[in-house]
C-alpha cells in the first residue's frame, strides 16, 4: 500500500502542527513516511501545502 496525503491551506492556521501530529501517528501505526512542506517565503498570508506519503514498505523521496 501507497498512499499520499495532501494538506494545504493559508499560512498561519495551524498546517505544520496538523500535518506533524498526522506524521506521528502515521509513524506510530508502523509506516514509513516522507513528507515534504511547501511554504510561501511571508510570515503570515499566502498558500503553503504539506504532502505526506506513506506507504508499509520503504518510502525514498
Amino acid at each position: 500500500m501507497d498512499c499520499t496525503i495532501l494538506i494545504g491551506g493559508e499560512a498561519g492556521q495551524g498546517l505544520d502542527l496538523s500535518s506533524n501530529i498526522l506524521e506521528k501517528i502515521l509513524k506510530r501505526c508502523g509506516f514509513h513516511v516522507f513528507t515534504y512542506r511547501d511554504y510561501m517565503s511571508r510570515v503570515r498570508g499566502g498558500h503553503n501545502f504539506t504532502q505526506i506519503r506513506f506507504s508499509d514498505k520503504e518510502v525514498y523521496s
